[in-house]
């Protein structure tokens, strides 16, 4: 009996483990401006991140694996910037707007 109890919970740990995360996403805004970003997946709604002020960054929010295009608005400065990546299931990545003029964007993970 104790073996059958220490198997199903070694097998119930291992599914618990394998499971795999939504990724998430936030945004680091280092200019001194508000900036808006857009994640734009191939097909689906977009995703807004808005009004994060300078030198802040936000919360992590859970977004849907796919390629996105990122576009990035900083208030008071044009062109803006954009540019492409892949979210993958168990990512956390933050979006990182510069504090240069035009903005430039990386992503980290």
């Amino acid at each position: 009996m104790k073996k059958l109890v220490l198997s199903a919970i070694i097998i119930l740990s291992t599914i618990v483990a394998c499971t795999p995360e939504s990724p998430r996403v936030q945004v680091q805004n280092n200019s001194s401006q508000v900036v808006d970003v857009a994640l734009k997946p191939p097909s689906g709604s977009t995703i807004n991140i808005n009004d994060v002020s300078g030198g802040n960054k936000t919360s992590y929010i859970e977004v849907p694996s796919s390629n996105y295009e990122v576009d990035v608005n900083v208030e008071n400065v044009t062109p803006s910037a954009t540019t492409h990546f892949r979210v993958d299931e168990d990512g956390n990545y933050t979006i990182v707007v510069s504090n240069t003029t035009p903005p430039t964007i990386s992503i980290r993970q």
